[in-house]
């Protein structure tokens, strides 16, 4: 199957990239990539419409695979990760290598491999099953796009065959990709997950924040949190986030109380305190629940509804810029005694757990006193760990008290919880985020999925509200997640603020592309870049003007033929010291040519107007490649041929 002739329209060179812009189109929209795929789009139309080419070869293509195989891994640093039944880290990078291959093929002319590997990506783009209906559109408008190239490219002339053969490559192509679909879909259940076990050593997990409830086993090996960036906090960041509360205990599963979620409260306004302001900005879903600070009087640009516990829920997070104004203390507003509600525990675990809470907190006289007793006493005596094994004798909370085992912060909130309760101390267990990663050039916060937390809130009666306390050993955990680390730099510092704010672009382009749209416009950044885009636009029409009076002075539209008669003339100016005079033919300057430096000259500059004359008046092909070698050529024999008479450059 032969490749398209050089002799193509603009149109025509449009046409046969339209499955490439398809294919980058349906890809951007199933994963959100519009960071890549948006600017490789912009590059693509303007390389169609000025008829920019390159030459293909494997080295090239190898190339073009790997800058995209990298550009594909720097974007899951800078944007949400794709959604894919193969881990980020390699679907990621995998499309951004076929995004290359396509990009370079569509351009190289190689148009049947550029439409081969569109095909590949939109076959793992589809992965979206929420995007069956883009599957018919898709292959709507690449069977209208191969018509389009059927006629336009000539094919039809070419006889029956050739045209059969087109045919037979066009319905392959699109039952591959559709095999691929499907094929995909088909083995995500099974064959995906031995992948994501094999890459990443254990199934991508979610913090206890997300679920409605939480659960202890005996035995456990919890999957250690991801880098995964969720929201961004530019202003003081407080020391918790939260987004959920747990208020009842069955001994083994934390939950939320019917009594507690059907309860509505209402924000506290005013105060005498000194009000904050923080800016959040949601990367990433996190469901309905909003992550918020303890002592949230308001929040800007969303409208929450305030849950018992005093935990937000919203919907349509993704994407979007709250501000939350709070005190200038971490403090819930006062609240009525939860009265047993929050002591009861079953009785057998009530009276295994006694002797301990009465051993650790008998010296304590009130519940301040108590919950600091305990606090201390699991930062003191015990370790983080993600591997939790309390099989022994007894519950696992009192195995994890007795023995002093090494757990992590969901164990050590649950038992001092209900060590407290035993002694009378209403207390509730909080899920959220303790936000570690501060930026000091920017002062934003940088909240990953890895900074998932859960500690104890305890209702102090000499305060009238909830109060926290976290038993976590603070130490270890940052220890057993790999927190422990230098400090980063000024460079670092610097790389991560860029990184911060390609995401918050990327996640408001991404989820609420309208919103961010408006908020970029209306930037003094953008005005800026608006006002040197246009500088250099008005400098390029100068230029693309002369450029245009040159090409006319010399009678010619096809700008590749313009610039090999303009370097053919310049070769003559550096070599031969000849210009033509005004009015002056091509003839004419050859016979000064001859006169000057030679018939052996001459005949070299002939050789090259016939070519010329031939591809400007009468159509015949002159490649670049020909035409290039020619003046070349002259250009060497110039420079080896002295001039009779002295003059000009040796």
């Amino acid at each position: 199957m032969s490749e398209p002739s050089e002799n193509v329209s603009r149109y025509g060179r449009l046409v046969e990239l339209m499955p490439v812009f398809a294919a980058l189109v349906v890809h951007a929209v199933a994963h959100g990539r519009w960071m890549l795929c948006a600017p490789v789009m912009v590059g693509l139309l303007w390389a169609g419409l000025s008829d920019v080419r390159m030459e293909y070869s494997p080295a090239r293509l190898l190339l073009a695979g790997a800058l995209g195989f990298g550009a594909g891994a720097g974007m899951l640093w800078v944007s949400e990760p794709p959604t894919a039944p193969f881990p980020p880290n390699i679907f990621g990078p995998l499309c951004g290598a076929l995004v290359g291959l396509s990009v370079l093929c569509g351009l190289a002319r190689n148009r049947y491999y550029a439409w081969t590997y569109a095909c590949l990506l939109v076959a793992l783009s589809m992965r979206v099953r929420e995007m069956q209906a883009v599957e018919w559109v898709l292959g709507g408008l690449v069977l209208s796009v191969l018509l389009v190239a059927f006629l336009e490219g000539g094919l039809g002339r070419t006889g029956l065959r050739a045209a059969v053969g087109f045919g037979v490559f066009a319905v392959l192509l699109g039952g591959m990709t559709l095999w691929l679909t499907r094929t995909i879909w088909a083995s995500e259940g099974v064959l995906m997950d031995a992948v994501y076990r094999m890459t990443s050593g254990a199934n991508p997990g979610t913090g206890s924040e997300f679920q409605s409830e939480v659960g202890l086993r005996s035995l456990e090996r919890k999957a250690r949190g991801s880098e995964r960036p969720l929201l961004v906090l530019s202003g003081a960041a407080p020391a918790r986030l939260r987004t959920r509360v747990f208020d009842r205990f069955d001994g083994l599963r934390w939950t939320t109380s019917k009594e507690l979620e059907d309860r509505r409260l209402q924000l506290p306004s005013g105060g005498t305190g000194v009000e904050r302001t923080l800016a959040l900005t949601v990367l990433a879903p996190l469901g309905t629940w909003l992550p918020a600070p303890a002592g949230t009087r308001a929040v800007e640009g969303v409208r929450p509804e305030v849950r018992g516990g005093w935990v937000l829920k919203a919907e349509e997070l993704e994407g979007t810029t709250l501000a939350l104004r709070t005190g200038e203390q971490e403090h819930l507003p006062p609240e009525e005694s939860p009265g047993d509600a929050l002591t009861a525990l079953p009785e057998e675990l009530r009276q295994e757990l006694r002797p301990l809470a009465e051993e650790l907190t008998g010296k304590g006289r009130t519940a301040r006193e108590r919950a600091r007793m305990l606090e201390a006493y699991f930062h003191e005596h015990f370790e983080y760990s993600l591997y939790v094994d309390l099989r022994g004798e007894g519950s696992p909370l009192a195995v994890l008290v007795r023995e002093k085992r090494a757990a992590y912060c969901t164990y050590f909130a649950s038992a001092m919880a209900a060590l407290l309760r035993t002694v009378g101390v209403p207390t509730r267990v909080v899920g959220g985020f303790a936000p570690e990663d501060n930026n000091p050039l920017t002062g934003a916060t940088l909240v990953r999925e890895r900074d998932a937390h859960a500690w104890v809130e305890v209702f102090l009666a000499d305060e009238g509200r909830f109060v926290a306390f976290d038993p976590t050993p603070w130490r270890s955990r940052d220890e057993a997640l790999g927190l422990t680390q230098e400090q980063k730099g000024f460079f670092g510092n610097l790389v991560g603020a860029v990184g911060t704010f390609l995401r918050e672009v990327g996640a408001g382009l991404r989820y609420q592309p309208l919103a961010q749209a408006k908020a970029l416009v209306g930037s003094p950044v953008f005005g800026v870049l608006a006002a040197g885009v246009l500088l250099w636009r008005l400098r390029v029409g100068k230029r693309s003007e002369r450029k245009k009076a040159g090409r006319e002075a010399i009678g010619t539209k096809d700008v590749r033929l313009a610039a090999l008669y303009a370097r053919y003339l310049k070769t003559l100016k550096r070599r031969a010291g000849l210009v033509p005079r005004p009015s002056e033919t091509d003839d004419e300057l050859l016979s000064r040519l001859r006169e000057a430096r030679g018939e052996a000259v001459a005949r070299m500059a002939a050789e090259f107007l016939a070519h010329y004359r031939e591809a400007r008046y009468r159509g015949v092909p002159m490649g670049p490649a020909q035409g290039n070698a020619l003046v070349e050529q002259l250009d060497a024999t110039l420079r080896q041929t002295p001039s009779p008479f002295g003059r000009g450059p040796g």
